[in-house]
């Protein structure tokens, strides 16, 4: 690469080629990233639902067995980032083909823009609450909701660098605030029973929605872990935020809520006092989580339109999810990104099956060039996932009664199969 190229490339975050050993980053750095994504709405309500059903005891070994394998499978997705330097929307080129990633591309993008849609829209009415409730102010919801993703955006214009920034000044927060939230609702003394709840949750179902609570994130942890130093950083930074740090941050959520017996964050910790520093919680847990939203999306578009700026494509994104945060679109993108949800763990396990048994010489860009267009068995394997997990969450089928694990499973061993007998061929014909 020619310094020229080298400068481009670094302006656009190095979204079309591989993060050179400058650019990298300790897995702390990393770790503090990824819990800085975890940390928001839905772990808050998860966890409190989760809790509220089993109880302490068997809450607590759902969260740490949802956020073993969580740990696991980000391990995986780390170190294949780690080993080739590049962003999730590039492996997929050489699991899809350069074309056949395009749809695979669209697919997360349009996932994670609904999400940074939903949230921006989320967090706009919080803060309304809130501001009528202390200050007495009653701010329109669609001015919150513009100031809030605006500082997203600002955020976000500065690639990983504002990224990482961003996770060390929040995330000790965050961490500090729900330690003290737990131990100021006093879950032991004998006038504060945990509450249990009637619930549709059991053991499996619990563990389920872990997992599928952050799945997609490991998905495109390679859009991070990709500036690890190495790769034992990459897989150690997951495995300590996913497995350990996830699940003391979902029992903590879960402690309160259990407690007062309402899964309404502002409202419990309004009974204790403590909602301005919650709503401070939910502000920068939004703020984090949408940055990695936007960015990923970003990236993934980047693929689509090589021609046009990270930061153009940042910007523009950023617009779309405001515009459709305030025309309420949350009401009808929930359910079709619940949906679309199943569609996203085939995609990771593809590329990680493609990069582990096709690729274990590594990655070369410009093999891409003489490679297929469209590698249909990734297309192939990649609804045959698609369809297991559907089946899964229908319970038709029940591999580990988890759906997004279950598309996962199907559609790496139907995909590795087959590269690998691929791969042999290959091998006997020279």
């Amino acid at each position: 690469m020619s310094k020229v190229d080298g400068v481009k490339a670094k302006s656009n975050d190095f979204a079309l080629s591989s993060v050179p050993e400058s650019q990298t980053k300790s897995g702390w750095n990393l770790a503090f990233i990824i819990i800085g994504g975890i940390v928001g709405f839905s772990v808050f309500l998860v966890s409190s639902q989760i809790g509220g059903s089993l109880g302490y005891r068997d809450a607590t070994i759902a969260f740490l067995f949802g956020g073993g394998i969580l740990g696991c499978l980000g391990a995986v997705t780390s170190y294949v980032a780690a080993r080739s330097r590049l962003s999730t929307y590039m492996l997929t080129e050489f699991a899809f083909g350069r074309q056949g990633a395009k749809i695979a591309n669209v697919v997360i993008a349009i996932s994670l823009i609904g999400w940074y849609a939903v949230i921006s829209n989320f967090l706009g009415q919080a803060l309304q609450h809130v501001l009528h409730d202390i200050l007495g102010l009653l701010i329109p919801v669609y001015l919150l909701t513009i100031i809030a993703s605006a500082l997203m955006i600002a955020v976000t214009l500065n690639g990983f660098s504002g990224i990482d920034k961003l996770a060390l000044a929040l995330v000790p927060f965050m961490i500090a605030f729900l330690f003290y939230a737990a131990f100021k609702s006093d879950p032991f003394s004998t006038t504060n029973q945990l509450v249990i709840n009637e619930s549709a949750f059991t053991f499996k179902t619990a563990v389920s929605a872990v997992v599928g609570s952050y799945i997609a994130g490991v998905v495109i942890q390679p859009d991070y872990s990709r500036f690890a130093i190495n790769k034992k950083q990459a897989v150690w930074s997951v495995l300590i935020s996913l497995g350990v740090g996830y699940p003391i941050i979902m029992v903590l959520s879960a402690i309160p809520s259990m407690v007062a017996g309402n899964a309404d964050l502002l409202a419990v910790m309004s009974t204790i006092g403590l909602v301005i520093p919650a709503s401070l919680l939910l502000l920068f847990g939004s703020w984090s989580s949408n940055v990695l939203c936007l960015y990923s999306s970003a990236l993934s578009i980047s693929t689509l339109l090589p021609k046009i700026s990270l930061k153009r494509i940042i910007f523009t994104i950023g617009v779309v999810g405001t515009s459709l945060a305030l025309v309420q679109a949350q009401s009808y993108l929930i359910g079709f990104l619940v949906i679309l949800g199943l569609t996203i763990p085939p995609i990771g396990a593809i590329y990680c099956t493609e990069v582990l048994i096709a690729r274990r010489h590594g990655c070369n860009i410009e093999d891409l060039g003489s490679e297929p267009a469209v590698r249909s068995i990734g297309f192939i394997s990649w609804f045959v996932g698609t369809f297991i997990g559907y089946l899964s969450q229908n319970d038709v089928v029940n591999l580990t009664s988890i759906p997004s694990l279950d598309a996962l499973l199907a559609s790496s061993l139907l995909f590795g199969g087959v590269r690998a007998l691929q791969a042999r061929a290959v091998l006997y014909e020279n």
